[in-house]
């Protein structure tokens, strides 16, 4: 299976294979606990009933409006909070944020003069990135959050 994963993060298996793969892992998972445990059984099918999301409108609360400050402080200098890439060398934070934000442009196979929605763009950090590398291209970023 390691080989299975080390190709899927280079790129190299098509995303309906991937998520074909994780569909079968998730069923053999969940047959293995129903197997194994009546109670744990239980609680998995009344969750695959349940909504994807709960409780929204706190979730965005807690989530999207923490002060800018404390995303200042912890965040490298893209304020990127969502992954970052530390493998090609990166020797911090803000390194790991902007070899991730490569990857994205790397695998979005965005090109200049293309127009881009950033929907859900946090604090901002691809569209800056990409408007750097690729000072045609015409961007659109949307926050659900009032401080973003």
């Amino acid at each position: 299976m390691s080989l299975g994963i080390k190709l899927a993060e280079k790129g190299l298996i098509p995303d309906f294979l991937i998520s074909h793969g994780i569909r079968k892992l998730l069923k053999q998972r969940i047959k293995e606990i129903s197997r194994n445990d009546k109670e744990e059984s239980h609680v998995i099918k009344e969750l695959m009933k349940a909504p994807i999301a709960i409780e929204t409108k706190a979730a965005n609360k807690q989530h999207y409006e923490v002060p800018s400050k404390f995303f200042e402080l912890v965040l490298g200098k893209n304020l990127k909070y969502s992954s970052c890439f530390y493998e090609n060398g990166a020797q911090n934070l803000s390194e790991a944020e902007d070899e991730m934000l490569e990857i994205y442009l790397k695998r979005s196979q965005i090109e200049d003069g293309m127009e881009v929605l950033d929907l859900g763009c946090g604090w901002g950090s691809l569209s800056p990135f990409l408007a750097k590398k690729l000072p045609n291209l015409k961007i659109t970023s949307l926050s659900n959050s009032n401080g973003q």
